[in-house]
């Protein structure tokens, strides 16, 4: 490889090993504030030597950071792993080269604080659309640093994206800088905005208590092979594994038993008494007093008519449709006293991203093995009546990373959380991993302790602070109690949510069109001076 193509790859590798270092080892997210420095000062090199031709080393950069910290989706879809890759680095690449062009029309120090604008504001929207792949949001690279970030039970974890960018921003300008004053001022914001918000989080930490009085939950894992259940294992053998992995968990004083999602298959939702699991869990449950169990299932809702009745409903025959959820409910000894539809989908296999709007998009993801029908959603997350007056709130798997859309469950009475997941698609890799330190995320946002029930992967217990009270080891077969805090005092961002991606949101607007002002003004001056010359 010649010198040319060469020396942009140091930077790059520099930034994809300091920025993707947080999601893979606990403790080093400090290392995300000042992992894009290398990449700031090879954009600032290419500016000032008039390089344009620039966007493949920056996509070098971008595309190492994500191969480096997902590349475990190849254990589930080599295509779907490609894609997520390619495409989620395409987005942070030409972020980050617009905001490197605006450069010549709003000057350096208002270009940068126009990326962390621009980025900030483009997660709050990757958010929210159908199409959306937010594992790799900033603010997630201190889930395994929850220490120095307790202040998102104010910001959020949006809140920590921007503050990473300007404590990127502000360290390169220190190193840049020219003349002694203005570098130490630019030191001395460096300084301070990295050491602020660390020392309070500290502060935080060490005077938090946790707050609620404390309930027993049974928490399962049965280990059961992902990828041979569904028409390999028979239901009732399934059935009798979780009631015998509960049965070991139970004490007279549990009052809860958790299962992972997709655990029992067939329901229909109209009708769930006449499914035998359902007989036999309640059954069971009939022994064991004012017992609940929350159950993860795949669900069935049927319609009869001639007209499409929902936009994901699935035609079986005429005049015959029906809906698929993967459900959350909980039961007890009389039936069901609540339920919930996970609604936060995994594009490509649980969703085919804009199919009424774009249907051939359904049918290239078949071709990769994706899925072209969707699941049945629900227009927000609402707590699950769980006895006794409590209420939980399920994030079923992926939904674990939505943090602003999850919040609704707290608002809606839950005093504790839980996730409900099946994490051994993806192999003994950083995956599963990564996705158990997200629920810390979740506990400290809410201040609710989190319970996650695996199939495979890692179950445990998260608390209000976001410790790891309790966690088990990949595949194994176990059934634990944990005691959990039921809170009812809700935080700041569970009240007003991802304030930071709403306000960058609006900025970035006006950074566009005062961009564009800028952009016009030049051209008219040099018109203006070409006529007068």
């Amino acid at each position: 490889m010649s010198g040319k193509y060469f020396k942009p790859l140091i930077p790059a590798a520099a930034f994809a090993l300091l920025m993707g270092t947080p999601y893979l080892v606990p403790h080093t997210g400090f290392l995300s504030l000042f992992a894009f420095v290398p990449l700031f000062l090879m954009a600032d090199k290419f500016v000032r030597e008039g390089k344009r031709h620039t966007f493949l080393p920056y996509y070098a950069a971008f595309l190492l950071f994500n191969i480096i910290t997902t590349w475990w989706i190849w254990n589930v879809s080599a295509a779907g792993a490609v894609a997520a890759i390619i495409l989620n680095a395409l987005q942070m690449t030409v972020i980050f080269a617009l905001s490197v062009r605006a450069e010549k029309a709003i000057g350096k120090v208002s270009s940068l604080l126009f990326f962390a604008v621009f980025w900030t504001a483009w997660e709050h929207i990757y958010y929210e659309i159908e199409i959306s792949w937010p594992w790799l949001a900033l603010g997630n690279a201190f889930a395994g640093s929850i220490k120095c970030v307790q202040w998102y039970e104010i910001l959020g974890t949006t809140g920590g994206t921007l503050w990473i960018l300007l404590c990127n921003i502000a360290i390169f300008l220190s190193i840049t800088t020219e003349g002694q004053r203005r570098k130490k001022i630019c030191t001395t914001i460096a300084i301070s905005l990295t050491a602020i918000p660390l020392i309070a989080s500290f502060l935080r930490y060490c005077t938090f208590n946790e707050q609620g009085e404390k309930m027993e939950i049974a928490v399962i894992q049965p280990n059961v092979d992902p990828f041979g259940k569904y028409g390999v294992i028979r239901q009732d053998s399934l059935d009798r594994l979780l009631l015998r992995l509960a049965d070991e968990a139970v004490t007279p004083a549990t009052e809860l038993v958790v299962t992972p999602e997709t655990f029992t298959y067939g329901i229909d939702i109209d009708n769930p008494t006449n499914h035998p699991s359902i007989s036999a869990y309640m059954g069971w449950l009939r022994s064991k007093g004012d017992l609940k169990m929350l159950l993860g299932a795949l669900s069935t809702r049927f319609y009869t008519t001639a007209l499409k009745p929902t936009k994901s409903a699935r035609h079986i025959g005429e005049r015959k449709w029906y809906d698929a959820y993967n459900t959350a409910m909980v039961l007890d000894s009389a039936g069901v006293l609540g339920s919930y539809f996970k609604s936060k989908l995994v594009p490509g296999v649980e969703i085919a991203p804009y199919a009424n709007a774009l249907p051939f998009l359904g049918k290239i993801l078949e071709l990769f093995g994706g899925s072209a029908t969707s699941y049945a959603t629900q227009d927000k997350m609402e707590a699950i009546p769980c006895g006794n007056g409590r209420k939980v709130g399920t994030m079923i798997c992926y939904e674990s990373i939505y943090g602003d859309y999850c919040r609704d469950a707290v608002r809606d009475g839950a005093g504790f959380m839980t996730v409900m997941t099946n994490d051994g698609w993806w192999g003994d890799t950083p995956g599963y991993r990564q996705h158990f330190s997200y629920a810390a995320l979740r506990a400290v946002e809410y201040r609710r302790d989190v319970i996650q029930a695996a199939n495979t992967g890692t179950s445990g217990l998260i608390s209000q602070r976001g410790d790891i009270a309790l966690s088990t080891q990949w595949w194994t077969e176990l059934s634990f109690p944990a005691q959990v805090h039921y809170s009812t005092d809700i935080t700041p961002f569970a009240q007003y949510g991802d304030v930071v991606g709403r306000l960058c949101s609006i900025a970035l607007i006006l950074c566009l069109i005062a961009i564009c002002l800028s952009k016009g003004k030049r051209f008219s001056y040099g018109r203006y001076a070409a006529d007068k010359s």
